[in-house]
């Protein structure tokens, strides 16, 4: 009798590893001790690398705080690969901040962040949409990807990430406080941090749920069988959950709807990974100027040949081509009516069309008003681009940020050494009177402006 062949069951290579990686990483060098001779790109070209450079005093509070003399607490998956191996592999060349204020360039994998020395934080730096750029940004978004497949911070049981049968906020929280706040230094205050930190593993965590999905499921199995199946490295009642959650009629139905949908996008982009705030920031670089929502659609949709991605990209391309090259006006000042926004039309609820995570209408088309009240050099004494103030008015807010730090640091010590102030330096801390007319002088920095929630956006990746 010929023994009956049971099916081969359906497998792949999950991203996750066990919870032994905690072993391991001891050993893994630290990020800043990597030779990075031959794989870092700029030492390639000969840039040296920097020496550490005290900017502040030690005592600087930073503008998140935390106790960093406490190790920071690893992810259960720490060791675990993110599911785009290509940007793990290169280096970020990024600044970072050691425990004693001081501020070096280093090279860093995603996966070596978790190897950072006590109090040593990756600078993030936010432009005025509330968008993260640089190197920074690139390694912030993998090491995001890397907490969101790990399924004992997020568990895929749960239907969507927000709502009432969502991933509850606590976990996001905690997440936010113990893993990402203890080694990245975000250069913007903390609520805007976090929303962008949310909006970014809500995101990948999505994406992997999805990616399980596609590769475990088949429609030829039974529920049984596909439960059964337990991909490596996930909880079998956190599979179980997933399964039953994806099998429902109303779940099936609006996969089937979101389907349709995705067929009747017509214009695919070719930013590939990198986010439009880096590319943003990198054209700047290259100009001198903040590119317009003109500029960076047809960046993103053309091939590397020059040509478009299909003809509807290429009639919308060309459009907004004409309209640059006969048009007087400063296209960098993004508003529902520039020329994207006149042939696209509205925009959607808590996004922008070029700009990226982080913007929103609310954060983004600001009137003209307060465009000018963010300003700090007025432009009729300067003849700048209002994109290249914008960007002159972020550091200059960041400086005064730093210095107002430094003063109350000051204060703190001298108070605590010499029971008070010295009657000549009490000028230096004395209130600064308000302006005249505050409501009209005031400068807001890009550091307070409240964009919408990203959790609105959070609600169309129930499917995943």
């Amino acid at each position: 009798m010929v023994a009956s062949v049971m099916p081969k069951i359906k497998r792949f290579k999950n991203p996750l590893k066990s919870a032994n990686g905690h072993a391991s990483s001891s050993t893994t060098p630290v990020a800043q001790d990597l030779p990075v001779a031959s794989t870092n790109p700029s030492q390639a070209d000969g840039v040296p690398q920097l020496e550490q450079t005290p900017i502040l005093p030690q005592h600087e509070q930073p503008p998140i705080a935390l106790q960093q003399e406490q190790a920071p607490i690893l992810p259960s998956n720490s060791s675990a690969t993110s599911l785009h191996p290509r940007p793990s592999a290169r280096y970020w060349r990024v600044e970072a901040k050691d425990s004693e204020n001081a501020i070096k360039q280093i090279n860093v994998k995603v996966n070596e962040v978790n190897n950072l020395t006590v109090g040593e934080r990756i600078i993030v730096d936010f432009d005025a949409y509330n968008s993260a750029y640089g190197d920074a940004q690139g390694l912030l978004a993998g090491y995001c990807g890397s907490l969101a497949i790990d399924c004992n911070l997020f568990p895929i049981s749960f239907e969507r990430w927000s709502g009432q049968s969502g991933m509850p906020k606590k976990y996001m929280e905690d997440c936010f406080e113990t893993i990402l706040k203890p080694r990245f230094l975000f250069r913007v205050c903390e609520s805007i941090a976090y929303r962008y930190c949310n909006s970014s593993i809500s995101k990948k965590w999505a994406t992997h749920r999805q990616r399980l999905w596609n590769e475990y499921f088949d429609p030829a199995r039974s529920k049984n069988e596909i439960i059964s199946n337990v991909p490596s490295g996930i909880n079998k009642d956190q599979w179980a959950s997933f399964v039953a959650y994806r099998l429902k009629p109303s779940t099936m139905e609006l996969c089937r709807r979101n389907k349709e949908i995705q067929r009747k996008q017509k214009m695919p982009h070719t930013g590939g990974s990198k986010a439009n705030s880096r590319r943003r920031y990198e054209m700047f670089l290259e100009t001198g100027k903040a590119p317009s929502r003109g500029k960076m659609f047809i960046e993103t949709h053309k091939r590397k040949n020059g040509s478009f991605v299909n003809a509807e990209a290429q009639t919308i391309g060309e459009q907004i081509e004409s309209h640059m090259t006969h048009c007087n006006t400063n296209e960098s000042e993004v508003s529902p009516e520039d020329i994207v926004g006149k042939i696209l039309g509205a925009e959607h609820s808590g996004r922008v069309r070029c700009m990226g995570m982080g913007a929103a209408p609310s954060n983004t088309f600001l009137n003209t008003k307060r465009r000018l009240s963010e300003l700090s050099i007025s432009s009729s004494s300067y003849d700048e681009s209002s994109a290249t103030s914008t960007y002159l008015h972020q550091k200059v807010a960041r400086l005064e940020s730093k210095l107002e730090e430094t003063f109350s640091v000051l204060k703190n010590y001298m108070i605590s050494k010499e029971g008070g102030i010295p009657e000549e330096l009490a000028t230096m801390f004395a209130p600064q009177p308000p302006p005249v007319d505050a409501e009209e002088t005031e400068i807001v920095s890009h550091m307070d402006v409240r964009g919408s929630s990203a959790d609105n956006n959070a609600n169309h990746q129930s499917n995943a």
